[in-house]
């Protein structure tokens, strides 16, 4: 029953790393908000960068740079939110992954 509980959290938590990566990218190459694809994962994602934002106030975009790319992906939050999902991956796989014997 550990097992699943700790495959669950590790495939959530790759998946909204993916959803910040694809947002990134989609970012990057469309500038329409009102893209349905784009709108997709900024619903998914806008809660992941809020708590970042929290967290980290630095990491949000300054309305220096509004109208860049750099506003655009969403300033360092992006890149903070994958470095702790995949820190927090790491350790859930350390401390509750499975026990391999020889």
């Amino acid at each position: 029953m550990k097992d699943w509980i700790v495959l669950i959290a590790n495939y959530s938590l790759s998946l909204f790393m993916w959803l910040i990566i694809g947002r990134i990218a989609l970012s990057l190459f469309t500038r329409n908000r009102n893209n349905f694809i784009l709108s997709f994962f900024i619903r998914f994602t806008e809660p992941v960068y809020k708590v970042i934002g929290m967290m980290f106030p630095f990491a949000r975009p300054s309305a220096e740079n509004e109208g860049t790319y750099w506003n655009t992906i969403g300033g360092w939050a992006p890149f903070f939110s994958i470095f702790l999902i995949i820190i927090i991956r790491v350790i859930i796989i350390i401390l509750f992954g499975p026990v391999i014997t020889k």
